[in-house]
């Protein structure tokens, strides 16, 4: 009686066991995919901090808006309307105008190749576009963006060199420099640069303008008026060494070399350092130290220049 109820006691242990057995290789299988899970989402979120630092591919598409902005936003604040970026801003084509706009700084380097920007355009039909591109600039006024002067590339008229006579090997052009003047709405071409040739004057609306030269250079509308170098004022001695009296003047030089009669001299007591005002016209400057030239021709930037006397007996 005993072994036979032993039997079935020590079968219901050993299926107990055997149950026990099962769920535990189950959790242990559980924990160990829980765990490879949370190595994998820790793998991701690290993956994901470094992207927001650094991102390295092989090609970038951007389909729609690119924005490089500290806040996230393409235009500064306030400046929507006039559409001024708070950093780069480049837009697709599609329900607006594509573009790229930046602000601040257009920054271009290249080594052992020349700058060179290019204005690429095509007709839809197929046919030569006369002007591809141009570059102006504007002002914000009644609510929009106005241009105030223009440098553009353009072909030829084909009144001039007719399509068909257009190749490869002369694809002709040449530069348009517009302004828009008081009481016209309309820019006013100033000059025209073509193949050695250039028209200058002060008149000519639109695309018809001033007439292409035929000589080298043509004047229309006005009279060559020439600027003769004007004679600088006296230096102002700032600071001297009390080394010895001395005078100076100054010499202003033209960019075809010319000169001007040398200004009125400044005395001081030694060696000094001296101010003095540009001169329209003028590139240089040649610094006379009792009467006699002490340097070469000086260039210097800005309206006011600075030199100082180092140069002993």
């Amino acid at each position: 009686m005993r072994n036979t109820l032993f039997l079935p006691t020590l079968a219901s242990l050993l299926l107990a066991s055997t149950s026990l057995a099962s769920a535990g290789g189950e959790l242990d299988a559980l924990k160990q995919e829980l765990k490879q899970l949370t190595d994998r989402v820790t793998a991701l979120e690290l993956a994901n901090a470094q992207l927001k630092q650094q991102l390295e591919v092989e090609r970038l598409i951007v389909r729609k808006e690119l924005i490089v902005s500290d806040t996230g936003q393409p235009w500064e604040q306030g400046f929507e309307p006039q559409q001024i970026p708070r950093g780069l801003y480049a837009r697709s084509l599609g329900d607006g105008p594509g573009g790229l706009w930046v602000r601040s700084r257009l920054i271009k380097g290249e080594i052992d190749d020349p700058f060179d920007d290019r204005f690429h355009a095509l007709e839809r039909d197929g046919s030569i576009r006369r002007a591809p591109g141009h570059i102006s600039w504007n002002v914000w006024v009644d609510g929009a963006w106005r241009q105030m002067a223009i440098i553009q590339g353009e072909g030829l008229d084909v009144s001039e060199t007719p399509s068909p006579h257009w190749t490869g090997g002369n694809h002709p052009g040449r530069i348009r420099l517009q302004t828009y003047r008081s009481g016209h709405n309309e820019p006013l071409t100033d000059a025209l640069i073509g193949q050695g040739m250039m028209s200058l004057g002060g008149g000519g609306y639109g695309g018809g303008g001033l007439p292409y030269p035929k000589e080298v250079l043509e004047l229309w509308g006005g009279a060559l008026h020439p600027m003769p170098l004007s004679t600088p004022e006296a230096p102002t001695v700032l600071q001297d060494d009390a080394s010895g009296q001395h005078t100076y003047a100054i010499i202003a030089v033209g960019s075809q070399g010319h000169r001007s009669a040398p200004s009125p001299a400044a005395t001081a007591n030694g060696r000094a350092t001296l101010r003095w005002d540009s001169v329209p016209g003028s590139d240089a400057y040649i610094v006379l130290r009792d009467g006699q030239e002490l340097t070469a021709p000086l260039l210097s930037e800005g309206a006011q220049k600075l030199w100082a006397d180092t140069k002993t007996e």
